[in-house]
């Protein structure tokens, strides 16, 4: 009960700390929508009227507090071209969590399998090293479009960009998913790569190891029977952070591929200083990652029985 009550005192510190910052930042910065959404001829009166109807002139603390409790109500207001908050955020989760789980679920597939291999043969392993260190120094949007220009335009298998929801089409929604979900898994993966890795050198290193690899036991049997089930708490908490970062992380990939997700809107109301609507997505990413971090360590806390001991 202490560890809960602590986990969630600390992500309420957590958001409100982040709202903060972000109002803050926000009243600070030159300009606002207005200067963007509305005409270079509008005059005054109706830059007042609509400065009035989305509340710019409050001064920061009122503004501040009728945010956090209309968010804490459910009532997000509107975006500055209209749109309801709350409707369009929950609009854009689909696409956002399908890009998640495909993308970790390919790093799993790619990373996994490589880390053994990695352990059992010193060749393989510094292959595997100098690929995870490869993508690892690559942004995300150079592995984007050289995706792009294997995939799409040499062998055109998958298409370039677009996005098809798996209720109209799931051979479309799979094809539109592939490049994005691979972007990203290749990101994932270099990261589990290296810590996975690790976490079965260490396994290895260990006393009970030694002790069976003294016995005779083969190499690849000593990875999988001592070292592989000790790190999976390590593995879990990798996948947990994963899902945490993901809406923040995959802005750059949604928008090359013009996915329709979080990320994508995170940018769009960025660039038009929509102050409304990118309060909301950064606090709601930021309640996204501090209750995916407690789940990352309620998962290391269940399968990792020496935690629970301490």
């Amino acid at each position: 009960m202490y560890r809960v009550l602590r986990r969630a005192g600390i992500i309420l510190l957590t958001l409100l700390i982040v709202s903060f910052m972000v109002f803050l930042l926000q009243d600070l910065s030159l300009g606002d929508s207005s200067s963007y959404l509305l005409s270079e001829e509008a005059g005054e009166e109706e830059i007042s009227l609509y400065r009035e109807s989305m509340n710019l002139d409050d001064p920061f603390p009122v503004r501040y507090c009728s945010f956090l409790v209309s968010f804490i109500r459910g009532n997000w207001g509107v975006s500055a071209n209209g749109l309801d908050i709350k409707e369009t955020v929950m609009r854009r989760i689909p696409a956002t969590l399908s890009l998640t789980i495909f993308s970790i679920a390919l790093a799993v597939v790619i990373s996994v399998p490589l880390s053994v291999f990695a352990v059992r043969n010193r060749k393989i392993g510094k292959a595997v090293s100098l690929f995870s260190i490869l993508i690892m120094s690559l942004p995300s949007f150079m592995i984007a479009v050289f995706l792009v220009m294997i995939f799409s335009v040499h062998l055109k298998i998958f298409p370039p960009a677009g996005y098809i929801s798996i209720g109209e089409s799931f051979s479309g929604f799979l094809r539109t998913m592939f490049l994005p979900s691979f972007t990203l898994s290749l990101l994932h993966s270099s990261l589990y790569l290296r810590i996975f890795r690790k976490a079965l050198d260490e396994n290895l290193a260990k006393p009970f190891s030694m002790a069976m690899a003294a016995m005779g036991m083969k190499k690849k049997d000593l990875v999988m029977k001592s070292a592989f089930a000790p790190s999976l708490p390590v593995l879990a908490s990798l996948l947990a952070g994963s899902f945490a970062t993901a809406a923040s992380g995959s802005a750059v990939t949604e928008t090359i591929f013009a996915i329709p997700g979080i990320g994508s809107l995170l940018v769009d109301a960025a660039l038009t200083r929509d102050t409304a609507l990118s309060g909301i997505l950064i606090i709601f990413i930021a309640l996204a990652v501090s209750l995916m971090s407690a789940v990352a360590e309620l998962l290391f806390f269940i399968l990792d029985p020496r935690t629970r001991r301490r």
